[in-house]
C-alpha cells in the first residue's frame, strides 16, 4: 500500500473517530427535532471534503515549490536582469570592457584539471568550461576587474544556460557567517543544528579536518538558501533547498579578502575558516563547483599558511599596460584629439606617473567616464589634458583628481529623486560617514551583541551601529513604550475603564516585557508583503487565501495552482523595512477585531465596538514592533538627526540613487561601495566637507 493510500485511510479514521465522539458526547441530550440529519450528514461530508482538499493542495504547494528545474529558470532570469545592470553600472553606464589578460597560478598541490597557462576575459567562459572540476579562483591587485571577470564570466554562463545546468548566483563573502544564528528554515538534519550549537559554544574544531563534506554541504547549503530567499522576491525556502539539492546553484562567492579586518588574514582569521568549508563541499564524489574572487595579496597570505582552494585552477589578472589602456581609450570616447596629450604621455617608452595610475580597469574606467561628460549644451565638462598637469605627478594625486571629479560628476548627472535635492558636499559628508563606520569595522574587527560588523556591507535595517551600540536600541525601546502608553490611554479613557491597582499593574508588567525590544538586537525583517496588493496576481492570492478560509474546499486547489506562477525580482531592501513597519498594522487588525469581543464583554456592552477596533490597532503594533526590523531602522534615522554621523532622513531613497549614480553597488539586499579605493578615500576626513 503506497503512502497515498495510506494518509487517505488514516484521514478517513480521523474523521469517522471525530464523528463518533461528537455522537457520544452529544447526542445522549439531544432530544427529537434538534438535529437534521441529512444536514448533518451533508456537513460532515463537506468537512470530509474540505480537509482532503486542504491536504491535497499543500502537497501541490510543496511540490510546485519544489519544481526546481521551473524555479531554476526563473531565478536565471532574475540574475540575468539584475546582473545585466550591475554590469553596466560597473563599467561606467558603457558596454566596452576592457580585454584584460590573467595568468595560471598552480598551487603547490591539487589543482584542476584542464587550466590553461593563460587567458583574456573575452575567453573567460571556454576557459572555465574546461575546468574538472569547475571551480576557478580569480585574484588580482585592487582594481585589477575582479568582481567585472566575475561577471563577465556569469552572465555568459547564463546567456549559454540550458534548462539542466546551474544557475551562477553571486554571493558577497562578507555577509557569509559560516555558523549563522539564525539560518534560514530549511528542513535540515539534527547533527547540523548540533554543529551551529557546538561551533556557537567553541566546542568544534577550527581545522579543516573538522569539517566533513557532508558538514561542509549543510553549511553551504544553509548560507545559500538565506541569501536567495532573502534576495530574491517569490523563493520561499522550499524552493532555496530544492535548488541546492538538485545542484542547480554554481555560487560565486565575491571577496574572500573582505572577510578579515587584517591585510594579512591568518590561520585563524574567517577566510581561512571559508576555505576550509569551501574544500569539503562536495557534491557527489567530486568537489562542488564555484567561482572565487579575491586580491592577490590576501590569498598568497593563505597560500603562505598551506591554504588555498584545492581542485581548483587560481588565475590572477595583469595591470593593464600602456598599449591596452590606449586601446580602451581610442574605442571608449567620442574624439580622440582631445585625448591626444594623454596618448602621447601614454606611449612614452618610460612609465610615467599616469601609466602607472591608469593602470588599473577601476582608474582607467574612471578617467574616461568623467572626462566625457558634457553639459546640456554639449560642452565638455572637463579637458583630459588636466591630467598630464604638472601638479598631478603621483598615484595619489591622480586618485584624489579622479575621485572629486567622479563624485562632483555623479551627483550633477543623476537627479534625485521626487522632491530629494542633494548637492555634492551632502553626497560626501553622508557617504563619508557610512565609509568611516566600515573602515572602523574592517580595521577593528568591531562586534555588537556578539556579530561582527560588516566592513563593506550597508544593509538597511542593519546599519543601526552607525550611532552607536546603545542609542538606537534605547530609541526603539522609547517609541515601543510611547505607542503602548498612548493605546493603554486612549483604552482607559474610551472604554471609561477604572484605573485600579490591578490595571496599574498589568500595565506595569506589559512595559517591563516590551524592554525585550532591547534584548533583540538584530531584529530579522518581516516577510509580510502587503505591497503584492498592488499587482493583480498578489490580488488574487489574497483572495484565494480568503477563499481557503471561508471555503477550503473550494479556495485551497486554486492557491496551489498560482504559488509558482510569475517572475522572480531582487528585493528592493527598502521594501524589507517597509514589510516590517507595515506588519504591525497588520497585526493590529487582527488583534483589534479579537479586542473587539473583549472589550465589549468586558464593558458589557456599553463599549463601542469602533473603540474596541481602535485600541486593538494601538495595543498591538507595540507588542509586534518588539522584534521590529523597520522599528529600528526609524529609530537609527532619529538618532542621526545632528552631529558628525548625521544621515539623510530618507537613508533609503538615498542609497539607492547613489547605487544608480555609480557610487555604491548592489550586493543581494546590501549595498557596497563602488570601489574600495572610493570607500577609503571618503572615510578620510581630509576628503569631507
Amino acid at each position: 500500500m503506497n503512502r497515498r493510500k495510506v494518509t487517505g485511510w488514516l484521514w478517513a479514521l480521523v474523521c469517522a473517530a471525530a464523528v463518533g465522539t461528537v455522537a457520544a458526547w452529544g447526542l445522549p441530550g439531544l432530544e427529537q427535532g434538534d438535529v437534521d440529519p441529512v444536514g448533518a450528514a451533508i456537513g460532515l461530508m463537506g468537512l470530509a471534503v474540505a480537509g482532503w482538499s486542504g491536504w491535497m493542495s499543500w502537497r501541490g504547494l510543496r511540490h510546485q515549490e519544489s519544481d526546481a528545474v521551473a524555479m531554476a529558470g526563473r531565478l536565471a532570469q532574475a540574475v540575468l536582469r539584475a546582473e545585466t545592470e550591475a554590469r553596466t553600472q560597473l563599467l561606467g553606464g558603457d558596454g566596452t570592457t576592457i580585454d584584460v589578460r590573467f595568468d595560471f597560478r598552480p598551487a603547490a598541490a591539487r589543482n584542476a584539471v584542464g587550466a590553461a597557462m593563460e587567458g583574456r576575459l573575452s575567453e573567460v567562459v571556454n576557459y572555465y568550461r574546461r575546468l574538472r572540476p569547475g571551480r576557478l579562483v580569480i585574484t588580482g591587485a585592487p582594481g585589477a576587474g575582479k568582481t567585472v571577470l566575475a561577471l563577465e564570466l556569469l552572465l555568459a554562463l547564463l546567456e549559454e544556460r540550458r534548462p539542466e545546468d546551474p544557475v551562477p548566483v553571486r554571493l558577497p563573502l562578507a555577509s557569509w557567517d559560516l555558523l549563522p544564528e539564525d539560518p534560514v528554515p530549511v528542513r535540515l538534519p539534527l547533527a547540523f543544528w548540533d554543529l551551529l550549537t557546538a561551533s556557537h559554544r567553541g566546542t568544534v574544531p577550527s581545522t579543516g579536518a573538522g569539517h566533513t563534506p557532508g558538514d561542509a554541504v549543510k553549511v553551504v547549503r544553509a548560507w545559500v538558501c538565506r541569501h536567495l530567499v532573502d534576495t530574491y522576491r517569490g523563493i520561499s525556502p522550499t524552493a532555496a533547498a530544492a535548488l541546492m539539492d538538485a545542484g542547480l546553484i554554481l555560487p560565486v562567492l565575491d571577496g574572500l579578502d573582505e572577510m578579515d579586518a587584517a591585510d594579512t588574514p591568518g590561520y585563524g582569521s574567517r577566510a581561512r575558516q571559508a576555505l576550509d568549508v569551501l574544500n569539503a563541499f562536495q557534491r557527489g564524489r567530486a568537489k562542488a563547483s564555484l567561482v572565487l574572487t579575491c586580491r592577490s595579496g590576501q590569498y598568497q597570505a593563505l597560500e603562505a599558511l598551506e591554504v588555498w582552494a584545492q581542485d581548483a585552477a587560481r588565475v590572477e589578472i595583469g595591470r593593464i599596460s600602456p598599449a591596452q589602456a590606449r586601446l580602451y581609450i581610442q574605442q571608449r570616447v567620442g574624439s580622440s584629439a582631445r585625448w591626444q596629450g594623454v596618448l602621447d604621455t601614454l606611449d612614452r617608452p618610460s612609465p610615467s606617473p599616469l601609466a602607472r595610475a591608469l593602470s588599473t580597469p577601476w582608474r582607467l574606467t574612471v578617467a574616461v567616464t568623467v572626462h566625457e561628460q558634457r553639459d546640456l549644451d554639449g560642452a565638455y565638462l572637463h579637458s583630459p589634458r588636466d591630467l598630464i598637469r604638472p601638479e598631478l605627478g603621483s598615484d595619489r594625486a591622480v586618485r584624489d583628481h579622479l575621485l572629486k571629479l567622479f563624485l562632483q560628476d555623479a551627483t550633477a548627472r543623476h537627479r534625485a529623486p521626487r522632491s530629494d535635492t542633494y548637492t555634492a558636499d551632502q553626497v560626501r559628508a553622508w557617504l563619508g560617514v557610512l565609509a568611516a563606520y566600515l573602515n572602523t569595522n574592517a580595521a577593528t574587527g568591531r562586534t555588537v551583541a556578539g556579530r561582527a560588523l560588516s566592513g563593506t556591507d550597508l544593509t538597511l535595517h542593519e546599519l543601526w551601529p552607525v550611532a552607536g551600540s546603545h542609542r538606537p536600541r534605547i530609541a526603539h525601546l522609547a517609541l515601543v513604550a510611547g505607542v503602548f502608553l498612548g493605546g493603554a490611554v486612549l483604552g482607559i479613557w474610551g472604554l471609561g475603564i477604572e484605573l485600579s491597582g490591578g490595571a496599574v499593574l498589568t500595565m506595569a508588567v506589559a512595559l517591563s516585557a516590551l524592554g525585550l525590544t532591547y534584548v533583540f538586537a538584530w531584529p530579522v525583517p518581516s516577510r509580510l508583503d502587503l505591497g503584492r496588493l498592488r499587482t493583480p496576481q498578489g490580488r488574487r492570492t489574497a483572495a484565494f487565501w480568503l477563499a481557503s478560509t471561508l471555503m477550503p474546499s473550494v479556495g485551497l486547489p486554486f492557491l496551489g495552482g498560482r504559488v509558482a506562477e510569475g517572475t522572480l525580482s531582487v528585493v528592493d531592501p527598502r521594501v524589507l523595512v517597509r514589510i516590517s513597519l507595515t506588519s504591525g498594522l497588520v497585526v493590529g487588525l487582527g488583534a483589534g477585531l479579537v479586542f473587539v469581543l473583549g472589550a465589549t464583554e468586558f464593558a458589557a456592552g456599553s463599549a463601542p465596538i469602533t473603540v474596541g477596533i481602535v485600541v486593538g490597532i494601538m495595543l498591538a503594533p507595540a507588542a509586534g514592533s518588539v522584534g521590529s526590523a523597520g522599528m529600528r531602522y526609524l529609530s537609527l534615522l532619529l538618532c542621526t538627526r545632528r552631529g558628525p554621523r548625521a544621515l539623510p532622513w530618507r537613508l533609503g531613497r538615498f542609497l539607492q540613487w547613489a547605487t544608480h549614480a555609480g557610487l555604491l553597488r548592489g550586493a543581494g539586499i546590501a549595498h557596497q561601495f563602488r570601489h574600495r579605493e572610493l570607500q577609503d578615500w571618503l572615510a578620510d576626513p581630509a576628503n569631507r566637507p
